[in-house]
């Protein structure tokens, strides 16, 4: 085995192999165990160290191993390992999470200074064993139960947002009642509604108006409007409007969601939602919702030319963030009536339409080797999984939030430029002007976007930024940036 003493005292073991000890006064020493040891090729540490050397005996096995090391500042050093360890435990939710992971034979690790702020940090995990982090009680007066991490995302057109997964025999603690005012955080309230199964999210409770979309499937959850209605709180923070997100859902099956959404819109025409504002979202019509525009503030310039305004905002962003489009080379994701028109207002600014072939890779347009990838028909569209396969050089979002935080990570290391999504989809905002603002969306978007984008931290951190200080000017900053 190999040990040492770090100079904060805390012993090291890495290998049951070798009966040596030394000491390291600094964790960058630690780069040369990349050499691989075994019992036969021993040779002098106290020449290579300078210090003294002895040899120990009793040694209880254990191993070490490095995962993820891109995500954890993990020093890549592997120490060869001819034994197993002693007495690995099971893993009783072996696959039932859908996510990989390794938790048996890690006994400790070494996290490099940088990424813990210049302390060298060590890691352990008990004979090779994992610890689990929910353990279940076996007194009677509770109910066991085991939490599974599962992945997030959208896994298909009626389901946003995150899961939970419950072993078998377990029961749910505590359920919502179906008519409720509940309180997820300082700022967020969820409103659940008498009349039908459904609920309307308020980002900021105690904003002047409400404003966001209404979407409707079998199960939309609560957790995936949150985040909708947080990148309307962005929306209109950045451009100085004191006005909260929102984000609706009528849960219903294709059989009753028409009698769904009629006692929905009913219930929403009480006085209690007199200052919020929904418009049609997936599953949901602007016939659907007529009733309601009577209160609503945006003018029918808005509802009438938002799609097209929209577009104009999309297509200014691409061109301040490139500094003109001629001879550029652009591929577009089309998923709704907005983008449907982006591919020809490309073409006129002068850029190349790249319409890859799809025969054999679904998502091609992703993919594609071009200046420019328009993309969002889905929260958390480009994530870890396919991060490494997108070769654009800037990302600019059609929709809300359609690229994760690991996603984020990785193209700021590759410099590879993301705008934030709740810029360029505002262009909207100009058919609905207040005080001095700007009724021209590609200047209302393009201004916007070159103010930020000469940021170190990148456009879509500093736009958060701009917006979190008009918000704590005048209420609380929600927590949680509006980033899948």
């Amino acid at each position: 085995m190999i040990a040492g003493n770090i100079a904060s005292e805390r012993r090291f073991d890495l290998c049951p192999c070798c009966v040596a000890t030394f000491e390291i006064a600094d964790i960058r020493e630690l780069a040369w165990l990349e050499v691989f040891i075994d019992r036969e090729e021993m040779f002098d540490l106290g020449e290579r160290f300078g210090r003294d050397v002895v040899d120990i005996g009793g040694v209880t096995p254990t191993r070490f191993a490095v995962m993820d090391t891109q995500n954890l500042c993990v020093a890549t050093s592997v120490v060869g390992h001819p034994h197993h360890t002693d007495g690995a435990n099971m893993n009783p939710t072996a696959g039932e999470s859908g996510i990989l992971g390794e938790h048996q034979h890690i006994e400790r690790i070494a996290v490099l200074r940088q990424g813990v702020g210049d302390e060298s940090v060590l890691s352990r995990i008990g004979r090779g064993r994992k610890e689990a982090t929910i353990k279940a009680d076996s007194t009677g007066l509770v109910v066991d139960f085991v939490l599974i991490a599962a992945t997030a995302g959208d896994f298909d057109d009626d389901i946003d947002g995150f899961h939970l997964s419950i072993l078998p025999r377990s029961v749910l603690l505590r359920r919502r009642p179906r008519s409720a005012t509940v309180r997820d955080s300082p700022t967020v309230t969820t409103r659940k509604l008498t009349s039908t199964d459904g609920f309307v999210v308020l980002d900021l409770e105690n904003a002047p108006m409400a404003v966001g979309i209404v979407r409707s499937a079998p199960k939309v959850l609560i957790d995936g409007a949150t985040w909708l209605a947080r990148s309307e709180t962005y929306r209109y923070a950045f451009f100085n409007r004191k006005v909260s997100g929102a984000s609706a859902a009528v849960n219903a099956p294709v059989e009753t969601k028409a009698d769904a959404i009629s006692a929905f819109v009913t219930e929403l025409g009480d006085d209690a939602f007199a200052s919020v504002h929904l418009s049609a979202g997936r599953g949901v019509s602007a016939d659907d919702l007529a009733s309601l525009r009577a209160r609503d503030p945006r003018p029918e310039q808005w509802w009438d030319q938002r799609d097209e305004l929209t577009a104009v905002g999309i297509l200014a962003a691409a061109e301040r963030a490139l500094d003109g489009l001629s001879g550029r080379s652009v591929a577009i994701e089309t998923f709704d009536a907005m983008t449907t028109s982006l591919a020809d207002r490309f073409r006129a600014a002068g850029a190349t339409v790249v319409e890859p072939d799809t025969s054999e890779d679904a998502n091609a347009i992703l993919h594609a080797d071009v200046d420019v990838l328009v993309a969002g028909s889905k929260v958390g569209l480009i994530g870890h999984a396919n991060v490494d396969n997108v070769k654009a050089r800037v990302i600019v979002p059609s929709g809300a939030m359609p690229v994760t935080a690991k996603a984020l990570a990785a193209f700021g290391r590759a410099g590879v430029v993301v705008l934030p999504d709740f810029v360029t989809t505002s262009g909207h905002l100009a058919a609905w002007p207040v005080d001095d603002s700007s009724t021209d969306a590609a200047a209302l978007v393009g201004e916007a976007i070159t103010r930020v984008l000469s940021s170190p931290n990148g456009p879509l951190l500093a736009a958060c930024e701009e917006a979190e200080s008009f918000l704590a000017s005048w209420t609380t900053v929600p927590f949680g940036r509006p980033i899948a």
